[in-house]
C-alpha cells in the first residue's frame, strides 16, 4: 500500500504550487534567465531563506518549471493521439491531431512554449528527467508512423535511398526509442517532421510572420499536411 500522506506533505504540496504558479507569472514577465528567488520570495512574503527548503536555487527552480511545461504538453498530446486513434482515422489524418494540439498548447502557454524550445538559459543545463516527458510527446507524434509502418500501409513514395552507416549511427538513439521497425529514412523524415513542426509553431508565437503571413494557421495545416504526405502515410 502507498505511504499515507501527512499533513506536512500536503501542506509543502501547496507551497510548492504557490512557489511554481508565482515563477510562472515571473516568467511571463521577465524571462527564464531573470528568473530570481528573492524576487519570488518577496511576491509570495516569505523569507528568501524559507524558499530555499523548496527549492536549492534558481536552476532548481527552472528545472521544476521546465519539467511542469514538458509534462503538460505531452499529456495533452496523448489524449490528443488516444482520442485519435479511436476516432478510426487515417494515419494521416491522426498524424495532425497531435501538431495541431501543440499548437494550442503554445498559443495558450508562449512563455512555457519558449521556456522549453526557445534560447537557452544561459549558463543553465536541463536536468536528465526531462527527456521522460520529451519522449512521451514525440513518441505521441510518431504513433501514427509506427502503425502504418507495422501494418504495411507506410506507402513507398519516397525515393530510395542509399544505406548511410553514418546516418544511421546518428540517428540510432531515436532509431531504437520511436521507431524501431522503421528505415533509417523514415527516422530521419520523422526528425526533420518534428523540427519542422517546432519551428513553424514558434516563428508564429514569437511574431516572425507579422506582416507576413496573414493566416498562419492555414500554412501550419498545408505544412503539417506536406510532412504527413512526405513521411509516406496516405490519405
Amino acid at each position: 500500500m502507498p505511504a499515507t500522506r501527512t499533513a506536512r506533505d500536503r501542506v509543502r504540496d501547496e507551497v510548492t504550487k504557490e512557489i511554481l504558479a508565482v515563477a510562472t507569472s515571473h516568467l511571463a514577465r521577465d524571462g527564464g534567465a531573470a528568473l530570481s528567488l528573492r524576487s519570488i520570495a518577496r511576491d509570495l512574503e516569505m523569507a528568501p531563506s524559507a524558499l530555499y527548503r523548496y527549492f536549492d536555487g534558481r536552476d532548481a527552480l527552472l528545472s521544476a518549471l521546465i519539467l511542469g511545461a514538458y509534462t503538460s504538453l505531452a499529456e495533452a498530446a496523448e489524449k490528443a493521439a488516444d482520442a485519435a486513434e479511436r476516432a478510426a482515422g487515417s494515419e494521416s489524418e491522426r498524424w495532425l491531431a497531435v501538431p495541431r494540439t501543440m499548437r494550442r498548447w503554445a498559443l495558450a502557454r508562449p512563455h512555457e512554449w519558449g521556456l522549453i524550445f526557445g534560447s537557452p538559459v544561459p549558463g543553465y543545463r536541463a536536468p536528465e528527467e526531462t527527456t521522460v516527458p520529451y519522449t512521451r510527446l514525440a513518441a505521441a507524434l510518431v504513433r501514427p508512423v509506427a502503425d502504418a509502418q507495422r501494418n504495411g500501409r507506410l506507402h513507398a513514395r519516397q525515393r530510395d535511398e542509399a544505406p548511410s552507416p553514418a546516418m544511421d549511427h546518428a540517428l540510432a538513439p531515436v532509431h531504437e526509442a520511436l521507431l524501431p521497425d522503421s528505415t533509417t529514412t523514415t527516422v530521419r523524415r520523422a526528425l526533420q517532421s518534428w523540427a519542422t513542426l517546432i519551428g513553424v509553431i514558434s516563428l508564429e508565437l514569437f511574431g516572425h510572420f507579422h506582416n507576413t503571413v496573414l493566416e498562419p494557421e492555414l500554412l501550419f495545416e498545408a505544412t503539417m499536411r506536406d510532412a504527413a504526405e512526405g513521411l509516406g502515410l496516405g490519405t
